[in-house]
């Protein structure tokens, strides 16, 4: 794998702490300097306090400086779309033309809106991406909230595929007399763990290999619909670890959620098992048997290994569950469920959906990187008064 295969991409001040988490994981446990790391921020005092080594392959970019003034967007989601625009072709260049990119986003604060323009950006360049987004603490309160809810369809409107994950639900097992920066140091730590371990897996496949290209051809082979998924990880060392991996992953509260069964409900698995040389083959025999045991039966399970003297004596294992294209929010049946399609509201919307049917295959009209298709207001950046 080349080192420009892959691209992480991290938007807004939060999000700039994770992929910093990121980093630090990737450098203890991968050999060769296979990733890099975009760091993408309107606030320059921001960026300045997240502590980012350029040898590490991390570079930070503050973009919509002449619309900002390098400072943050207040919380306006409007703003971080509009100063990603500003930069646009700039940016065009930092991302290159990787295979695959990761994106991750804290929503609920302004920065998160540049997401809907990065991703179709992506699109437009015929470049895979998978999302991790986070919804704000139950704390936050109803503004932070409310700014999220109007990114977050954006983002499963555009993504290859995208998971968003409360905060609240990375809190889970975390001691109780954490303060508020514990708090959230170890949050970003257990998203970064997540993602950190499918990174690894993906820069340096092992025996089983799921690499990048098998990774953004499973992507495009799912088609257009954004692909919701959830994902877990789990660590174990000594005796019986496989048999510890999967009871701590099937009974993982991120594949059940609201007395709904993510896992029974998946159309494909990715299981990821990062080990070291002392990996045996029983091993892998009795963690596969026992997580299948919580699939559906025509689930499609797709497993990478990775083996590394880094790993000895430990396994890791991350599980990401993708739900079928289209399907709507599982439920704890074990079979995956129909698709249910809202009734029509006269001939109306039936002459809409034709339309945009009829126009689905047709080339963007895109000169110097802007896209002629999007309305002009949306394109100058104008405001208008609903």
């Amino acid at each position: 794998m080349k080192a420009d295969d892959l691209l992480f991409i991290s938007l807004g001040g939060a999000a700039a702490s994770v992929a910093r988490r990121i980093a630090e994981k990737v450098k203890r446990t991968v050999a060769q300097p296979s990733m890099r790391f975009l760091v993408l921020d309107t606030d320059d005092e921001v960026l300045q306090t997240v502590t980012l080594s350029q040898a590490d392959g991390v570079s930070a970019t503050v973009f919509g400086t002449q619309r900002l003034n390098g400072k943050g967007t207040g919380g306006e989601h409007v703003l971080g779309m509009s100063a990603f625009r500003d930069d646009h072709q700039t940016l065009v260049q930092q991302i290159g033309t990787p295979h695959l990119v990761v994106v991750v986003t804290c929503c609920g604060g302004g920065t998160s809106g540049a997401c809907e323009p990065l991703l179709r950006l992506l699109s437009e360049r015929g470049i895979a991406n998978i999302v991790f987004a986070t919804e704000p603490l139950s704390f936050e309160g109803t503004d932070r909230k409310q700014r999220a809810s109007v990114v977050v369809p954006t983002i499963l409107q555009h993504a290859n595929a995208a998971t968003i994950i409360p905060l609240d639900e990375l809190l889970f097992g975390a001691p109780e007399d954490l303060t508020m920066a514990q708090s959230f140091e170890y949050v970003a730590d257990r998203l970064a763990a997540g993602v950190s371990l499918l990174w690894t897996m993906l820069v340096q496949p092992g025996y089983l290999q799921f690499d990048v290209e098998h990774f953004r051809q499973f992507l495009d082979r799912e088609g257009r619909v954004t692909l919701p998924f959830t994902f877990a990880d789990a660590t174990a060392t000594g005796e019986n670890r496989a048999e510890r991996i999967v009871s701590d992953l099937s009974t993982s509260p991120r594949f059940k959620q609201k007395g709904r069964n993510y896992l029974s409900n998946a159309r494909t698995i990715v299981v990821g098992v990062l080990a070291g040389d002392d990996l045996r083959l029983s091993e892998l025999d009795v963690l596969m048997k026992g997580l299948r045991a919580h699939f559906a039966k025509q689930a499609n399970v797709i497993l990478g290994t990775v083996n590394s003297p880094a790993y000895n004596g430990r396994l890791e294992v991350v599980m990401m569950a993708f739900l079928q294209e289209g399907a709507e929010a599982p439920t704890d049946g074990d079979e995956l469920q129909p698709v249910r399609r809202r009734p029509g509201k006269g001939a109306r919307q039936k002459t809409l959906s034709a339309v945009k049917d009829r126009f689905d295959d047709v080339e963007r009209t895109v000169i110097d990187g802007v896209n002629y298709d999007e309305p002009t207001y949306l394109r100058r950046n104008i405001w208008l008064k609903r």
